[in-house]
């Protein structure tokens, strides 16, 4: 599986961001090494509210941290960032450890939970079993467990993309109601810290 490489950020121009990142910003994030590049902004989130969390996604822990320097050696980028006035809030790094469908829509959920440590296979059994519920709601959906998160309480996340939060809400009921899904929360010892509800950038 992959790595993303998640930044926190506040700043003063989103509509100004978003617009780089739908034109010639992902050539430059691209030559950084990503494969892939996202941004949202937080919408509902309480202390959260208001930022937008930028990810990019590498082959490997090396190519992400040679990444993000690179990114620190390209004026085009760095003078995005000061013309925007960005600020960074928080750094993480992130293994994708199973995914389903597609990364589209309009909207995402992030769901920030703790757990006890879970093998690969474990979770593409297990966030397999979610996805038959959370696919009636969404368009796809990616489940991650922390690497460097600096001192946080989540050791991993779930993130679903999204065009309804309606019908994604109404799918989490039934997935959260589902007695197999309780039983396998308590054997990893899963909890669920918080949601945040997004809305895409690019």
């Amino acid at each position: 599986m992959s790595y993303s490489y998640v930044s926190i950020i506040s700043l003063t121009d989103v509509a100004g961001f978003a617009e780089a990142g739908n034109t010639w910003a992902p050539e430059h994030y691209r030559a950084l090494g990503a494969t892939t590049t996202t941004a949202s902004q937080a919408i509902m989130g309480g202390d959260m509210a208001g930022m937008v969390a930028v990810s990019f996604e590498f082959d490997s822990i090396d190519a992400a941290m040679r990444g993000q320097q690179a990114f620190y050696d390209d004026e085009r980028l760095v003078q995005l960032m000061q013309d925007h006035q960005v600020h960074i809030q928080r750094r993480s790094l992130m293994r994708i450890q199973a995914e389903f469908g597609e990364r589209t829509g309009e909207f995402g959920s992030v769901l920030y939970m703790t757990s006890a440590p879970i093998d690969d296979a474990t979770a593409q059994t297990n966030f397999g079993h979610n996805w038959g519920h959370i696919q009636h709601g969404a368009n796809g959906m990616m489940a991650m467990t922390a690497v460097a998160t600096g001192a946080a309480p989540f050791t991993g996340s779930v993130v679903t993309s999204t065009d309804s939060l309606d019908d994604l809400m109404a799918a989490s009921v039934k997935n959260f109601s589902d007695p197999a899904v309780a039983q396998m929360m308590a054997d990893t010892q899963t909890q669920v810290l918080g949601r945040v509800l997004v809305q895409r950038l690019f």
